[in-house]
């Protein structure tokens, strides 16, 4: 179904308009998709961005700052997130060993679990299967060129 008959509305100003509300109206549907997903495993978006992250960052670990650099959400607060992951027993901290008031952060085994186990449910991968792979390469060239011209 087209924008136009999703949210009842005749026509737009111009098609970079309907671009606009394209973008946050399928965002917003997105965004409620995952959010049910990640729910019932108890955890935010958010959360679940931090998570991937620190899981990227495998044996390595990652600090705060590295982490609130790759946020999707440049807003949240990723000090007070890894703090709650903490006490959710996703994550934990350790002191490096050179420089005391650097904390490095890595996933604890039920962290590591949790990723996992959303990763294998391929989740958020399936609310893009319909769409063809080489359409999916052409959207995020569009997006990326978008992104960049903001």
């Amino acid at each position: 179904m087209n924008l136009e008959k999703e949210i009842k509305q005749k026509a737009f100003r111009s098609e970079q308009s309907k671009l606009i509300v394209n973008l946050i109206y399928t965002y917003n549907q997105l965004k409620s998709r995952i959010a049910t997903v990640l729910k019932k495993e108890g955890v935010t978006m958010q959360q679940y961005n931090v998570l991937r992250i620190v899981n990227g960052a495998a044996k390595e670990g990652i600090t705060t700052s590295e982490i609130r650099e790759r946020m999707l959400d440049k807003m949240s607060d990723a000090s007070r997130m890894v703090d709650r992951l903490e006490s959710m027993e996703l994550l934990f901290k350790q002191r490096d060993r050179d420089d005391r008031r650097v904390l490095h952060i890595y996933l604890t085994d039920k962290g590591q679990s949790l990723v996992k186990r959303l990763m294998e449910q391929e989740t958020i991968d399936q609310l893009a299967s319909g769409v063809k792979e080489e359409s999916a390469q052409q959207l995020n060239e569009l997006l990326d060129a978008f992104r960049a011209s903001l």
